[in-house]
């Protein structure tokens, strides 16, 4: 896997933090589409004995976007990962919405007031729910996750209007968007367009136009190509928002 080689070329990271932990921060500043994963790791990283199993929790003000995750990283290889440990975001999401903080670590306290607030004051659109990990996707961890995210929607209060999200970032994804970060466009092959091109714009290495397509169309390649097909717009080919 290529992305596990870039991850492992990161060695002051991993000296800093550990093997799992820099994994962990690494694949989230690669999901995040966040340049420094060491400043990432000193932020979001919880690392703590009494962690509520939050492994990682990023507030993003900006996009009004909660992220928190559970971590697994495994010295073996094996053909899933265990799918108890996705069912843990269970107990990280309860609480994060509603455990008594005077049972939470300091730093831990702070960040999950934050989140509270934010959610009550309208200032979160998507939560995502992730399991980062090192070994092959399975459906059993899908299964767990559909569970949790559910779960966590109907905990949320109604008027929110809140998107959540869940994620299992194994090693076929992370490969995924490692490529689709370095090559920014994931679909290679070529698509022939249904209708006349209206206008066009170029540039010394690009060209762009616009045309009008049947829905029906757009249906067809994205049930073809899924997310994919919005790689090179790479905030949206990951979901970050409902805009």
């Amino acid at each position: 896997m290529d992305y596990l080689k870039a991850f492992k070329a990161n060695t002051g990271l991993i000296e800093k933090f550990r093997e799992g932990n820099a994994y962990l921060a690494w694949s989230m500043a690669l999901y995040l589409d966040y340049l420094d994963a060491e400043q990432l790791a000193a932020d979001s990283l919880t690392d703590d004995g009494n962690d509520k199993k939050i492994d990682f929790i990023y507030l993003d003000w900006d996009s009004k976007r909660l992220v928190f995750s559970q971590g697994y990283y495994s010295s073996r290889k094996v053909d899933s990962a265990p799918a108890n440990k996705a069912s843990d975001l269970n107990t990280a999401s309860a609480w994060l919405m509603s455990g008594d903080l005077n049972e939470v670590p300091d730093r831990l306290r702070t960040i999950i007031k934050d989140c509270r607030k934010a959610i009550d004051n309208g200032d979160i659109e998507q939560i995502d729910l992730l399991y980062v990990h090192n070994l092959p996707e399975s459906v059993n961890v899908s299964k767990e996750l559909i569970t949790t995210a559910t779960h966590l929607s109907r905990s949320l209060p109604s008027e929110a209007n809140i998107n959540v999200v869940y994620r299992e970032l194994g090693i076929e994804t992370l490969e995924r968007l490692y490529w689709a970060q370095e090559s920014s466009i994931a679909v290679k092959e070529s698509v022939e367009c249904p209708s006349q091109v209206q206008f066009t714009e170029m540039g010394p290495l690009w060209q762009s136009a616009i045309l009008s397509v049947p829905g029906t169309w757009l249906r067809d390649i994205f049930n073809k190509y899924g997310d994919d097909l919005f790689s090179a717009n790479y905030r949206g080919f990951l979901g970050i928002t409902k805009r």
